[in-house]
């Protein structure tokens, strides 16, 4: 079969080979008269390195994953929050913690109640349930047969046990499946492992479809500028290899820190912002880099006095097990058992707290020592922030300032979830297996917590919102993920989610990318569907 030449037109060019990128690669080629040519910043990564579960943690700091921290955080001290996020084929589905949240209904209505027609819970959950290969199988709430593997965590560590048992002691309820209908309580973990190896999007979608003479994939080769002909993007600038051109549409799906970069490096973003750095105004969108958010992240520690802990992981033992049968700890998600909790009345959670076990001091560096990390997450912040030009040059990173708990309500509600915490350790399941507290002491007054809540505060690496959909002045894409007044420029990723979901980010990402499939083909093949 021959495969086209990379410089001649395409009809779509993606933007970003990370998690929607590769979904969006896949779907589009599936029709073999068109042609689809994926960029990707990254390398294409090696598996051997990615597929081991309990070894993700290992890839930070790493080339497969990009190094970007936030400006000085007032809400942390001064401190400057790490944010890596996956550089390389498969996005952060090659390098993240494998977890996989759908989202709470909740969640979609609100996007459609302020505007974002078309994605509300009814309407995105054909699109979760199709990418799934759930282990419960077809039903309500989950697909089989889809691209992406989903299973539970196997081999439950005594103290992921605990964990749960210490949320009925406190009265919680127990979710048999915290993606199904009941969405709050304590469960299990699940994640994208296939018989306890990593199952990526590379895996899923986009292994299959390079099969296909149609696909070209090219690592390696940053995008720079989006090329105009007016106001129609007609190709993209890359670095070292050239222009490359597209009949149909250019689809950014570089990230909520990446994608507006790229905008206002081509002259869409806010008009003022621009004009500082030189850069001539295609499209004045004040919107572009503004809303942006992530799921901010405490980390209080307790020693473990019984059992296996992450740090025993990679003895002989757990080696051997997983060279063999590919089971034991290596097998397995770094948390296997979390919580997902209200902080008022009605069924939405508005915490997530994972079990870790393995300890960290503030500024999540690893303890030497048998330790469990409650990672207490707030689902529903309230604060925003926003992506910046360092400068003009595409090659520096951008200026990111998620503007961490300067909402008031964020502190105040990791205040509530550090009370619920420290309640949970005081269960009998779980004294029986840790020690007194490590971080924070336990008996520190009001002030010492607050202090804690500061010099532990972090990021779970969810940033969202940088070009939300919607009809307003301040959005950036139509619910139809045009970019506004432009023609044949798509966004796709989790910059256009205009509220972040209780969840991890992984499953809405592909979500948005098989919706956006179908949206763009019949905006621009309206015949093809």
């Amino acid at each position: 079969m021959s495969t086209p030449s990379s410089s001649s037109p395409f009809d779509y060019i993606v933007v970003g080979g990370g998690a929607a990128g590769c979904v969006l690669a896949a779907r589009l080629s599936q029709d073999p008269a068109c042609r689809v040519l994926l960029l990707e910043a990254g390398p294409e990564l090696d598996p051997a390195a990615v597929r081991t579960p309990g070894t993700a943690l290992q890839l930070l700091g790493t080339d497969a994953v990009y190094r970007d921290r936030t400006v000085a955080q007032d809400g942390a001290g001064g401190r400057v929050i790490d944010l890596p996020s996956g550089r390389g084929l498969g996005g952060g589905s090659s390098v993240n913690t494998l977890t996989w949240f759908q989202g709470h209904p909740q969640d979609y209505d609100g996007w459609r109640a302020a505007g974002a027609e078309g994605w509300g819970w009814e309407d995105v959950l054909p699109y979760l349930r199709r990418a799934e290969h759930h282990i419960l199988g077809d039903g309500p709430f989950h697909g089989a047969g889809g691209p992406m593997t989903v299973d539970f965590a196997r081999d439950l560590n005594p103290s992921s046990i605990a964990f749960v048992q210490a949320g009925e002691q406190l009265g919680a309820p127990v979710s048999q499946d915290l993606n199904g209908a009941e969405r709050t309580g304590f469960g299990v973990t699940q994640s994208n492992i296939r018989n306890g190896v990593r199952h990526s999007v590379v895996d899923g979608y986009l292994r299959p479809a390079r099969t296909r003479p149609n696909l070209v994939v090219r690592t390696g080769t940053p995008a720079t500028r989006i090329l105009f002909d007016g106001r129609t993007a007609t190709g993209v600038e890359t670095a070292g290899s050239g222009p490359a051109t597209a009949r149909r549409g250019v689809i950014l799906s570089a990230g909520a820190l990446r994608t507006p970069q790229l905008l206002m490096l081509s002259g869409i973003g806010p008009a003022a912002h621009l004009a500082e750095h030189g850069i001539p105004v295609l499209a004045d969108l004040p919107g572009v880099g503004s809303n942006l958010h992530d799921h901010p992240m405490i980390t209080p520690v307790w020693p473990i006095t019984s059992g296996p802990t992450l740090l025993d992981a990679f003895d002989d033992h757990a080696q051997t097990a997983y060279r063999l049968i590919h089971r034991g700890p290596q097998a397995s998600a770094a948390a296997q058992t979390l919580a997902m909790l209200p902080l008022r009345d009605g069924d939405a959670p508005d915490l997530q707290i994972y079990c870790s076990l393995l300890g960290v001091e503030p500024g999540l560096i690893p303890m030497d020592r048998p330790a469990v990390t409650a990672l207490t997450v707030l689902l529903t912040p309230a604060s925003r922030g926003s992506v910046r030009l360092r400068s003009a040059d595409p090659h520096q990173p951008p200026l990111v300032d998620p503007a961490y708990l300067t909402d008031d309500r964020d502190r105040t509600a990791l205040r509530h979830g550090l009370d619920l915490v420290r309640a949970l350790f005081q269960t009998p399941a779980l004294k029986a297996v840790t020690g007194p507290a490590l971080h924070p002491s336990p008996d520190a007054d009001q002030t010492e917590l607050d202090t804690f809540i500061t010099q532990s505060l972090t990021s779970i690496w969810h940033p969202v919102g940088t070009c939300r959909m919607g009809p307003g002045p301040d959005t950036v894409v139509t619910p139809q993920l045009n970019v506004h007044n432009l023609h044949h420029l798509y966004i796709a990723d989790t910059s256009v989610i205009p509220t972040i979901p209780r969840a991890n980010t992984h499953a809405p990402t592909i979500m948005i990318a098989e919706k956006a499939a179908d949206l763009i083909t019949t905006q621009t093949h309206p015949h093809a569907q």
